[in-house]
């Protein structure tokens, strides 16, 4: 599935935006509050209620699947997805709007629970009825900030059962570790998973519903868990690759890939983002990393640095709680806002103070 273009109008941040993406790495950042999670939530929402045959999603499956994942991915505390609509008039809907290479996806969220899709308006729900969805082969895949090794064993069945504080993108990522390796790997994604294994210095393994690493040059297999965080995030992604769960013509969202990675390894996870979109794979992320942005601009302005992907960015930005404003642009140079940028060109421009005032202080001494 390619993500071509999305409209979302009155819902949480957004009053009305509409949004273009290359079909390589789509980077998203912002301030805090400014959204960017909530994008890739809703952009998420609505491909895995889109699966896997082109047509406009026109029947009440299509349409709860999606009221059912807005709920899921937001997890609001009173169960009502609807409530998140940023209008107070009961006749204002939030609209979701979707092109991609699958067609035209439109649909509509009231605030006293009608759905309607084109000129079809669906009746009353009951939110709290909704049970997370189960698509064999999902179009879309979501990687959450935190990394769900650890949490893994018997995740899955707990939060079929109970109340947990997790949005539904743990309890789908959990289903898709679950899957075992292929039995024939696609030989395009070989070159990418040994790199990654490289830096874990071992192999996935999977026993039961636990994941280990295998040493390469020992028999020793050390448990996930025991691996640091930023460890157990590649070595998920590298069960993900195994199984096909990240294939080609999956759109994939990762929400903050740089947390818990040492500064050393992000630009492996930079050029390990390029290369899954050179073979096929949308991506999207959201970050506040400085050296990742900085990667994957380099890689979009210099056309030496292989491989060549499509790239976009998207700076996201709002006044108190104001509607979210955005920006787009092929680098960051290409942005007027950038976060990120402002400071730490803020932090040198203390550092410069500092020493001035350091360095006049010990003149005046002397």
């Amino acid at each position: 599935m390619k993500i071509n273009t999305c409209r979302i109008e009155n819902f949480t941040v957004f009053k009305k935006q509409e949004l273009e993406f290359c079909d390589g790495v789509n980077i998203i950042i912002g301030a805090n509050a400014t959204g960017k999670s909530h994008l890739l939530k809703i952009l998420y929402a609505m491909a895995q209620a889109i699966p896997g045959k082109e047509r406009a999603a026109r029947n009440d499956a299509d349409i709860f699947r999606l009221y059912g994942m807005l709920n899921g991915v937001f997890k609001p505390e009173d169960g009502e997805v609807n409530t998140m609509i940023r209008s107070q008039d009961r006749k204002t809907p939030a609209v979701f709007h979707l092109q991609s290479d699958l067609g035209q996806h439109y649909a509509e969220l009231r605030r006293d629970y009608h759905i309607a899709v084109g000129n079809l308006v669906l009746g009353k729900t009951e939110p709290r009825r909704w049970r997370p969805s189960q698509i064999d082969e999902p179009p879309g895949l979501f990687i959450p900030p935190n990394e769900v090794l650890a949490i893994y064993p018997g995740f899955a069945a707990s939060y079929e059962k109970r109340e947990l504080a997790f949005d539904q993108t743990y309890y789908d990522i959990c289903r898709a570790l679950s899957a075992a390796p292929l039995r024939q790997n696609n030989a395009d994604f070989s070159p990418l998973t040994l790199k990654l294994e490289d830096i874990l210095s071992g192999k996935v393994i999977q026993k039961g519903d636990r994941f280990y690493v295998q040493n390469k040059k020992s028999e020793k297999a050390l448990e996930a868990h025991l691996l640091a965080e930023g460890h157990r995030k590649i070595a998920a992604v590298v069960h993900l690759i195994n199984n096909g769960s990240i294939r080609k013509d999956t759109a994939l969202f990762w929400d903050e890939p740089e947390a818990n990675l040492n500064p050393s390894l992000i630009k492996h996870i930079a050029l390990s983002l390029r290369e899954l979109a050179k073979l096929g794979i949308q991506i999207f992320i959201a970050t506040h990393d400085y050296l990742l942005t900085g990667e994957l601009s380099l890689a979009a302005e210099y056309n030496n640095m292989a491989p060549q992907v499509p790239i976009r960015f998207f700076a996201m930005s709002r006044e108190k709680d104001g509607p979210v404003d955005i920006q787009s642009g092929n680098t960051l140079a290409d942005l007027q806002d950038n976060p990120i940028l402002d400071e730490f060109a803020a932090h040198y421009e203390r550092e410069r103070l500092l020493f001035y005032d350091q360095t006049r202080t010990e003149s005046t001494n002397e």
